[in-house]
């Protein structure tokens, strides 16, 4: 590889460059930014937000701006303002010329000039056709499409099994920019009411620093140097006609955004997602065990099904910021991954709280239908052989079961 433009495939020995596997879209545009939208930026800022007037025969008239190329550059060198074509100098006048360009600048950048910046995530053209052929919402009059068992028909905004769209442009390029503005004007006056709007008018006062935009929309920040420097052509006492100069030094921070480069490759990179990926085994049903950590919560959700829990149903442990109908909803699913329980890892619960549960006591709830048809707790041991003693005690109910009809 020579240039980011030379990258043909991605591996996984190199620097992500933004224009792999670059295949584009062809409905969303980003507006590209470069030095011709930082200069547009900075003559912006004194052609139009800043407030530059002056008066003149009592008629208000906004300072004409200008950005010195080519001749004028070369006259504004020499120190001289313009003059128009009969040769009266044009003043008041703001010049701005770009002095200097900086690789590396000192102000306003990020750390983000490594990888790829994802734009914009989106639902794909494509995601219609795909839900109709499977068919979520379950309708049941669709040609040539699947019924799922659980439907998700519903008037709200379907979020999950779309196809998605991620689009991508290369890494930002940062870069600083230096701009001479060179203030021109007949009287001191002038000179002063064009300095006080320029103080008057910083972003950010101890930092003396502007948000300039573009016409795109992209801004960059601006900062002016704390000297100025001035300057007049009345001290030699010559017969010219006199003016009033202000030189202002503006370091501004600007970027690289999906330049457009005649012959290279396009700036946007759009990844569609995989509709279903599926890494499913059919070797047969596994019942995962829930998380066992904690106590058992005193939330009255976490009772619901109190009635209809058995002795290998786990109690909802404690958690913080966890609710516990949340893991109480999936004991019930095949996965229990998701639910926290009080206990071993078995999911043999607590008789009550604190006490041991009873596979590490040997002990088991076994629960019985007395001579009444009622149902009764009782407790038994379990012997090392696996036989199961009762309590004498229990004696009495036993033999009532023996001897009922039930």
């Amino acid at each position: 590889m020579t240039t980011r433009f030379d990258k043909q495939k991605e591996d996984n020995d190199s620097i992500v460059q933004g224009y792999e596997s670059s295949n584009g879209t062809t409905d969303y545009v980003i507006p590209s930014c470069g030095l011709e939208d930082l200069d547009y930026a900075v003559f912006n800022l004194f052609n139009s937000q800043i407030p530059l007037f002056y008066e003149i025969q009592g008629e208000q008239k906004r300072v004409p701006v200008i950005f010195a190329t080519g001749e004028r550059f070369a006259i504004l060198r020499r120190n001289k303002p313009l003059t128009d074509r009969s040769g009266a100098l044009i003043l008041p006048l703001i010049s701005i010329t770009r002095t200097g360009l900086e690789q590396v600048p000192q102000k306003g950048v990020a750390n983000n000039q490594m990888f790829p910046e994802v734009m914009v995530r989106r639902i794909h053209d494509k995601n219609t056709e795909w839900r109709q052929l499977n068919n979520f919402e379950g309708f049941q009059h669709i040609a040539h499409s699947n019924i799922e068992r659980k439907t998700s028909f519903n008037l709200g905004t379907q979020l999950e099994k779309n196809i998605y769209e991620t689009i991508e442009i290369p890494p930002v390029r940062y870069f600083g920019a230096t701009y001479q503005v060179t203030i021109w004007s007949s009287f001191t006056q002038q000179m002063n009411d064009i300095i006080t709007a320029i103080m008057s008018a910083y972003t950010i006062n101890p930092g003396q620093q502007f948000r300039i935009e573009s016409k795109k929309g992209y801004w960059f920040p601006a900062f002016i140097d704390s000297s100025f420097s001035q300057d007049a052509s009345y001290n030699d006492f010559t017969n010219e006609e006199r003016f009033v100069k202000c030189s202002i030094t503006l370091n501004t921070t600007g970027y690289i955004l999906a330049p457009d480069v005649f012959n290279g490759k396009l700036s946007l990179k759009s990844i569609v997602s995989a509709p279903n990926i599926s890494f499913d085994i059919m070797s047969g049903y596994e019942d995962l065990a829930p998380q066992a950590k904690g106590i058992a919560s005193n939330d009255p959700d976490a009772r619901i099904l109190d009635h209809l829990q058995n002795e290998k149903d786990g109690n909802i442990s404690q958690q913080v910021g966890l609710p516990a109908f949340a893991s109480l909803s999936s004991l019930q699913e095949a996965d229990k991954n998701n639910a926290f329980i009080a206990g071993s890892e078995n999911s043999e619960v607590y008789e009550v709280v604190g006490e041991r549960s009873t596979d590490a006591s040997r002990l088991k709830k076994i629960i019985i239908r007395d001579a009444k048809g009622e149902l009764v707790n009782i407790k038994a041991s379990i012997s090392s052989n696996g036989e199961t003693l009762y309590d004498q005690k229990y004696a009495e109910k036993i033999f009532n079961i023996s001897n009922s009809n039930k």
